[in-house]
């Protein structure tokens, strides 16, 4: 072979990929990880969120309070009041009206009680379930 006479054209074939190619799947990465981590975040702030409204109406109803004493508690707090039910249509009502996705759930928990009231907490929602003594039985939760 004569001087100068190598392959011609090898280097340019054997070229990685462009520099907008590879800053195009970097930038893209780099999104799906940032979504990513606020999803989790999102996530992991709901969970917290609700166990601490759930371990805060466990400890309630450990107590046995009656619905004098729970109304008194959540008023003292700014806890409000949002509705009352002592019957199969009023409960129906209240759980249509603040239970959301959980309507179906919070009315099936509240019909072996007495009466149910339901009180807003934040960005959750209380159904407090009372007995004919009115002594608070149990709980359920649903978020705004």
């Amino acid at each position: 072979m004569a001087p100068g006479a190598g392959i011609t054209g090898a280097a340019s074939a054997a070229e990685g990929p462009s520099r907008p190619l590879v800053f195009g799947l970097a930038a893209l990465v780099t999104t799906a990880g940032i979504l990513g981590a606020l999803y989790l975040g999102a996530w992991a702030f709901d969970v917290r969120r609700f166990t601490t409204h759930e371990r805060r109406l466990a400890r309630l109803l450990s107590h046995a309070p009656t619905r004098a004493q729970v109304e008194q508690a959540f008023e003292d707090e700014g806890t409000r009041l949002l509705g009352s039910a002592t019957d199969e249509a009023s409960l129906h009502a209240l759980a249509q009206r603040f239970g959301g996705k959980q309507a179906k759930a919070l009315l099936a928990s509240g019909r072996s009680h007495a009466r149910t009231q339901a009180y807003a907490a934040g960005d959750m929602i209380y159904f407090i379930h009372f007995d004919g003594r009115d002594v608070m039985r149990g709980y359920a939760l649903a978020s705004r």
